[in-house]
């Protein structure tokens, strides 16, 4: 019994036998591996912010175009697209009535919606090389071949399983979590950051897929724009093929681009007059359009009214006018290029436009982008057929390939006449 006591008071006087030491990261890894989370993310974040731009913008960039404002002004220039807005830059810098001197227009990205009514390109208000690019980008557009619509197709998949694909990146973060413990620290504090790389990548290279209008990619259509007078109220209508859309545009073109004869609007010899009243907020849907004051000429659906230093060319038909030139006794020809839409207007000096003639043409056809918020495409048009992947790869040029597929209905067909013959016994 003594000799049990005494090795029992000794083994519980002997230490403990030391574990074994945990193996996991060290506190210095998981320090740099975060900061190299957090830096991968703001990088990944950065560039994919600056190479980020709406498609529907893309297809305009550095072309000139006419910028029509959400209450019906517009502006003519070349246009620069931008990951957080867009600019247009003037022909030719100009000076304000107040002596200002003025270069170009910038809306950044939370003001399109608010201040951009629509983008209006004209093929015959480009240059040479403009027109050649635009030519390339229609075929583009409307006969993509087969890898071009592969790539639409997989991003079309992707957006349609993006809440999929978010979902199992959360996942796959927390079962590395459980696979690997030792990593489990550094996941529990930035496994954030990793899924949202994830996410900001899907995002930017997804795309937004509405079967509604995907079935009309190259078909025609007619979008219905907000009437900047009176949007809640009418809209103005433009004819045209479907060429792509995103969540916030989307983008209606034409091939040719038409104009009727021109016609010239003569100008009153004035050079001040008294300032018009601030348009009011848009009124509420059914409710009239604003009055406005009266024109002080109306010249082939042209109303001309003064406001203060400027001449305010407002467009009353229900097609858009090209303004040519400003053509004045004893000056040089002013040249213009800007598509002012129905109901829109375009502000001229007073002092530089007195007594001239203003050169315009109607024109029924053009490419025109738009926000979604007040655009809406309500009626599809005259169907086109779209070439087949046979006529994409032209197999029908060789020499079995027609006599395979003329085998093929007819020996598709025969079932179907004689079942329509024994529906008819």
């Amino acid at each position: 019994m003594n000799l049990l006591l005494i090795a029992s008071s000794l083994i519980a006087q002997a230490p403990a036998p030391a574990l074994p030491p945990a193996s996991g990261p060290s506190a210095a890894t998981i320090f740099y591996v975060t900061l190299l989370i957090i830096f991968l993310s703001a990088i990944i974040g950065a560039v994919a912010a600056k190479w980020s731009r709406d498609k529907c913008l893309k297809l305009l960039d550095a072309y000139h175009v006419t910028l029509e404002r959400s209450r019906g002004q517009t502006l003519g220039g070349q246009l620069k697209v931008f990951s957080a807005g867009i600019e247009v830059v003037y022909d030719h810098p100009f000076i304000d009535p107040r002596g200002r001197k003025k270069t170009s227009y910038l809306i950044y990205g939370q003001e399109i919606d608010q201040h951009m009514l629509a983008l209006l390109r004209y093929h015959g208000e480009m240059s040479d090389a403009q027109q050649k690019q635009r030519d390339q980008q229609i075929r583009r557009t409307f006969n993509p071949g087969p890898l071009r619509r592969l790539w639409r197709g997989v991003r079309n998949l992707v957006n349609t399983l993006r809440d999929a694909f978010n979902a199992t990146i959360g996942a796959v973060v927390t079962q590395y979590q459980r696979v690997n413990p030792a990593s489990a620290a550094i996941l529990s504090s930035q496994g954030n950051s990793v899924a949202q790389i994830g996410q900001t990548l899907l995002g930017r290279f997804a795309n937004a897929y509405e079967p509604l209008l995907e079935q009309y990619i190259g078909q025609a259509v007619i979008l219905d724009v907000a009437d900047p007078i009176n949007p809640n109220n009418a809209t103005a209508e433009y004819t045209g093929y479907l060429a792509e859309y995103t969540q916030q545009f989307i983008a209606v073109f034409n091939v040719k681009h038409q104009c009727s004869d021109a016609f010239a609007v003569r100008l009153p010899d004035v050079t001040e007059g008294a300032p018009l009243p601030p348009l009011p907020m848009p009124p509420p849907p059914g409710a009239p359009a604003p009055t406005l004051p009266p024109p002080e000429r109306v010249d082939h659906d042209i109303a001309i009214r003064i406001d203060g230093l400027r001449l305010k060319i407002q467009n009353t038909s229900h097609e858009p006018v090209v303004l040519r030139r400003l053509e004045r006794e004893g000056f040089e020809p002013v040249a213009l290029g800007v598509v002012v839409a129905p109901s829109a207007a375009f502000d001229i000096p007073a002092r530089d436009a007195r007594g001239g003639n203003l050169i315009c043409e109607p024109i029924r056809m053009l490419d025109i982008v738009a926000p979604r918020r007040f655009a809406t495409i309500r009626h599809a048009g005259e169907l086109v057929e779209r070439r087949s992947f046979i006529d994409e790869l032209h197999l029908a040029q060789l020499p079995l390939v027609p006599k395979l597929l003329n085998s093929f209905h007819a020996s598709g067909s025969e079932p179907d006449d004689e079942q329509a013959a024994a529906s008819s016994d």
